[in-house]
This record gives structure tokens, C-alpha cells and sequence, in this order.
């Protein structure tokens, strides 16, 4: 029973770390990213000349910012996120979280690249109006795909995860 535990223990310790290093991982991505955008821009639209390029330039400073902070905020909770010393609980806790953090993610995808047709057309000033629009009509079909795509990514990730914390728990119940 000592060396399941140790391991029991070994195994969340991991699970606790490789998820903070893959949000640290996204958000230095997504700094580098914004970073190249920020020096590239300029020259594609020769300056902020080109027609628009501001408000392009806004939109996308604006969505990296929302993404970060949503990124920010789950390593965040991440770091703080006081485990339990016994292993069933400390289990437990990792199964609801990992729960949370699936459910989350997936509005979360689903409403940012929605979000980011309706939003942007407030960056140029069309907010609601004209949704005949054929940008609209060509970016909603691409967001939903999008979003279908990344919340497929995201339930077999988590899928995983969660299947492979039922196990644990299931195989030290068994033990006990």
C-alpha cells in the first residue's frame, strides 16, 4: 500500500507540473508570437498606411491580450493550488480540476473564436449591423470549424487525463 502511494504520489506531482509546463509553454508561444506581430505589421501594412491597419493591429493586440490573460490565469491557479497531503484526496482534487479546467476550456474556445467575428467588427466600427456581410458569412462557418477543431483537441486531451486520474483513484480504492 506504502508503494502505491509513492507512486500515486509521484504520478500527480507530474500531472501538477506538466500542466504548468504546458501553460507556461503556451504563454511564452504566444509572447513570441505577439512579439513577431508587433514587428511585422508595421511593415506589411507599410507603416499603418494601408487602410485599416490600425484597427487590425488593435483587434489582434486585443485577442492576444485575452488570450494571455486566460492562459495567465489558469497557470495562476496552477501555482496557488494547495494539493492535499493524503493521496485519495489529493486525487480527488486533481480529477475536479482537471473537470474544471475541460468544461472551461471548452467555452472558452467555442465563445473566443465566435467572439472574434462579432468583436471585430466593432474594431471597425460595423458592430451588429449588415451581419449579411460576406465576411461574416465566410468568418462564421471558419470560426465554428475552428472551434470544432480545437474542442476536439481539447476532449481528447483531457479525456485522457481525467480517464487516466479515474483509474488512479480507482486502482487505490481497490487497495484500500
Amino acid at each position: 500500500m506504502e508503494q502505491l502511494q509513492q507512486i500515486l504520489n509521484s504520478r500527480t506531482e507530474d500531472m501538477v507540473t506538466s500542466l504548468k509546463r504546458k501553460y507556461e509553454k503556451i504563454i511564452s508561444i504566444m509572447l513570441g508570437g505577439m512579439l513577431l506581430f508587433v514587428l511585422v505589421h508595421p511593415i506589411l501594412t507599410d507603416g499603418f498606411t494601408y487602410p485599416g491597419s490600425i484597427n487590425g493591429f488593435v483587434k489582434a493586440m486585443f485577442f492576444y491580450v485575452v488570450l494571455l490573460i486566460f492562459y495567465w490565469q489558469k497557470l495562476k491557479n496552477i501555482n496557488h493550488l494547495q494539493l492535499s497531503d493524503h493521496i485519495k484526496e489529493r486525487m480527488e482534487q486533481l480529477l475536479l480540476m482537471l473537470q474544471r479546467n475541460y468544461r472551461t476550456e471548452v467555452i472558452f474556445v467555442v465563445a473566443f473564436f465566435v467572439g472574434v467575428i462579432f468583436i471585430g467588427r466593432f474594431f471597425y466600427g460595423k458592430g451588429l449591423q449588415d451581419l449579411d456581410d460576406t465576411g461574416v458569412l465566410i468568418g462564421l462557418p471558419l470560426a465554428i470549424l475552428f472551434s470544432g477543431a480545437m474542442v476536439y483537441l481539447i476532449i481528447r486531451r483531457y479525456r485522457g487525463k481525467i480517464k487516466e486520474m479515474k483509474a488512479y483513484l480507482a486502482e487505490y480504492e481497490h487497495a484500500a
